[in-house]
């Protein structure tokens, strides 16, 4: 027996939808009381389907990002096609058909504009392109790069041109910064240790028994010290402190012989005595109070900044954070930013294991924060380019995360190589050189694989999905 309604029929105990448009008849559900309460079940359905296409006719109507819906629309008509229920799908049909023109003439005079907005910014960033007034051109760029951000996308035609173009200017500009306070950086430094090495001599001068060479010394050193150039004005404030004593020191050659027994610091307490050939612990002039810099005096045992564990409660305690940094890795649509800083200031903290200890616990440690962060910034980013995030479905939400994804990859991996070749270009040059060039390609490394293992989670979570 075969029962119909205008937009289906039953037989052999089983309900079927009419085909309409290019989609064939198909199966909907089986008959269970009664033929007519099934059909009347299924009527009843198509109201949700009504529903659904009212809602986004709705919301495309009050929003003021009309395009955004475009791929809403998509859905929706994919979904449409495969939804349980009996109606004139026709007539919805129509009604999304008739939105989706509406949507598509909008985004295409959107994408015009944002032609003309994309390459106005261009041409205001060239304008800072080869600037050398580094924090006034990155302010400007910045909020060139926020506006460029905020604007939406251009017809395919235009876009590698554009989007070319406006990276290429940031890259040059920020690559030549980041040029500059790499070498001013390494000057400084340079001028630092030269510092150091002033101080130095004047404490084996003190020891001197030709004083008046030692004296006539001292003045070429005065001559020197002055001839260096700038440093961080607190640890100049603290050699300067130094080198006055120093000199002092030497011009008075009377106040050797205290009961002191030989030099200590001016800056009181732990200052080291020139009685002693080497001070304990190793390594040349150590005046008090220790700063943060690489160079000489490096910070005491007994720091109490740097609280003291044994191994054991070491290792335990960076068992306890790479649980933390892990639980961490694994949220989803959570900024976590502050989170993994915190948790990187405690690891630093904790001290650093042997290296036969542990295992991989702080590389299993690094990669879990790295992809805590890089979770957290993809998010956020996903969510400025996307004002209707929010609003929809999570197959979508992973497909813009995965598209914007790739265009990163894209863009680490091209830094990466720009890496590889500083390593062969430094390769020849000294060794604080070469090792920091390797430790920024280790690190941009690490960067790519953590992007590529977040990429192959976002494919797997959609293949769950389908």
């Amino acid at each position: 027996m075969e029962s119909k309604n205008p937009y289906g029929f039953i037989k052999e105990g089983k309900i079927y939808r009419n085909a309409f448009l290019e989609y064939p008849e198909r199966e909907i559900g089986e008959v269970r009381e009664s033929e007519e309460s099934t059909i009347k079940y299924f009527e009843d359905r198509f109201a949700m389907a009504e529903n659904k296409v009212y809602n986004l006719s709705k919301a495309v109507e009050e929003s003021d990002n009309k395009g955004s819906y475009l791929m809403k629309l998509v859905h929706m008509r994919e979904q449409l096609a495969n939804f349980d229920a009996l109606g004139d799908y026709i007539v919805l049909y129509d009604k999304l058909d008739e939105l989706e023109e509406m949507l598509r003439e909008i985004i295409s005079k959107n994408r015009v504009k944002n032609l003309e907005i994309k390459r106005a910014l261009i041409v205001e960033a060239e304008a800072f392109e080869h600037s050398t007034d580094w924090q006034e051109a990155t302010d400007q760029l910045k909020e060139i790069k926020n506006k460029w951000i905020r604007t939406g996308a251009v017809e395919k035609e235009y876009e590698e041109e554009i989007e070319g173009r406006f990276t290429e200017v940031l890259d040059n500009f920020f690559q030549r910064r980041n040029q500059f306070f790499e070498d001013r950086k390494k000057m400084v430094g340079e001028r630092i240790q030269k510092y150091y090495d002033i101080i130095y001599e004047l404490r084996g001068l003190l020891r001197s028994d030709d004083r008046q060479a030692a004296k006539e010394r001292v003045k070429q050193l005065q001559s020197d010290w002055r001839d260096i150039g700038k440093i961080p004005p607190k640890l100049y404030g603290k050699l300067f402190k130094d080198f006055r004593y120093l000199t002092g020191k030497v011009f008075k050659p009377q106040n050797r012989y205290g009961s002191g027994g030989g030099y200590r610091s001016p800056q009181g307490g732990g200052g080291y005595r020139s009685s002693s050939p080497r001070p304990s612990g190793g390594g040349g002039y150590r005046p008090s109070g220790g700063t943060g810099s690489s160079y000489p005096p490096r910070r005491r045992p007994d720091n109490r900044f740097e609280p003291e564990y044994n191994i054991t409660e070491m290792l335990e305690r960076k068992k306890e954070l790479l649980s933390q940094a892990t639980q961490l890795a694994e949220r989803e649509g959570e900024d976590v930013v502050e989170d993994v800083k915190r948790l990187r200031f405690l690891w630093k903290r904790t001290g650093r294991l042997p290296r036969d200890v542990g295992g991989s616990i702080s590389s299993d440690f690094t990669r879990a924060c790295d992809m805590a962060s890089e979770k957290s910034f993809l998010n956020r980013l996903v969510r400025s380019k996307n004002p209707d995030y929010d609003n929809i479905d999570s197959q979508e939400k992973i497909n813009l995360k995965i598209n914007l994804l790739s265009n990163l990859i894209v863009r680490d991996e091209k830094e990466l190589d720009v890496y590889k070749e500083n390593v062969e270009k430094f390769s020849s040059n000294t060794y604080n050189v070469d090792r920091e060039v390797s430790i920024k390609l280790k690190a941009q490394q690490r960067k790519v694989e953590v992007k590529k293992a977040l990429m192959e989670e976002l494919i797997n979570g959609l293949r769950a999905q389908k």
